[in-house]
């Protein structure tokens, strides 16, 4: 084989999210979706959560902000920082009452404050960077209103992966065949995912690499309380129960103290 040929077939790499896209809902989002409502649902009537406003960061394609808009009569901000996956939110939201922002979590700034953010289905566990997390909740802190909640999911050092190193799947949507392969390095406490994307009429898949960061209650717990938190609950995602032992992903409820300390000036 020519070396042309080999450069012809390779795989393109692109930005995450820019190819998976169009074909999150089908393969990714809407199953992830119906499990994230059931748990939100579940444990907003057993802390009696209330809310006016509300912001989902790492919103992705918009499912959930959209839900927050239609179920709950609230005001949304659907933020995320892949100017692809909010334009498939952009339909998803189409006549709620939902506006999309494009920005970091790290450098979040709401044009109001809100009575409750959500970040849901690894969305924070994609900030990687040393103090990463611990900076995106004291940004959350500062667009919440004194009183307001914080609700997000995180996967922990706990098997991730059901205690393999490699998981593979395959995820068939109507124009492309999606291959997810996972990889767990505990030592650095990360996972790569490789995504493989073919269509029918392709020459050769489109590949993106994502990756995520995990991390332990201890310092999840440790920044929440810097950032000026209380922690209200923390449970096993899987079963809604107390988080006990190690479970893999986690969801936390925390509450903004009512105090004005972390809140940003919005008038400048």
């Amino acid at each position: 084989m020519k070396t042309n040929d080999l450069t012809h077939r390779a795989p393109r790499v692109s930005r995450p999210y820019s190819r998976l896209a169009k074909a999150y809902d089908e393969t990714i989002g809407l199953p992830a979706f119906h499990h994230t409502r059931w748990a939100f649902e579940t444990l907003a009537r057993r802390y009696g959560l209330r809310f006016r406003s509300a912001a989902d960061i790492g919103c992705g394609t918009g499912l959930f902000a959209r839900y927050l808009s239609d179920c709950w009569g609230a005001p949304v901000w659907a933020v995320d920082i892949s100017p692809e996956m909010l334009r498939v939110a952009e339909g998803n939201c189409l006549g709620a009452n939902v506006r999309l922002l494009r920005q970091d979590i790290r450098c979040l700034r709401l044009p109001e404050p809100v009575d409750l953010v959500t970040s849901n289905f690894d969305a924070l566990n994609h900030l990687t960077g040393e103090g990463d997390l611990r900076v995106a909740f004291q940004r959350i802190a500062g667009n919440l209103r004194p009183g307001g909640h914080l609700y997000f999911d995180l996967v922990t050092p706990c098997q991730p992966l059901g205690g393999s190193v490699v998981y593979a799947r395959k995820l068939n949507a109507t124009s492309q065949q999606v291959l997810q392969q996972i990889r767990w390095d505990a030592a650095r406490r990360s996972i790569s995912i490789v995504v493989s994307m073919r269509s029918a009429n392709s020459i050769r898949p489109a590949v993106e690499v994502h990756r995520e960061r995990v991390y332990s209650f201890d310092e999840v717990g440790r920044w929440l309380m810097d950032a000026g938190f209380v922690i209200r609950g923390v449970h096993d995602a899987a079963t809604l129960l107390p988080a006990s032992g190690c479970p893999a992903r986690i969801i936390v409820l925390a509450q903004k103290a009512m105090s004005n300390k972390n809140q940003i000036a919005f008038s400048n």
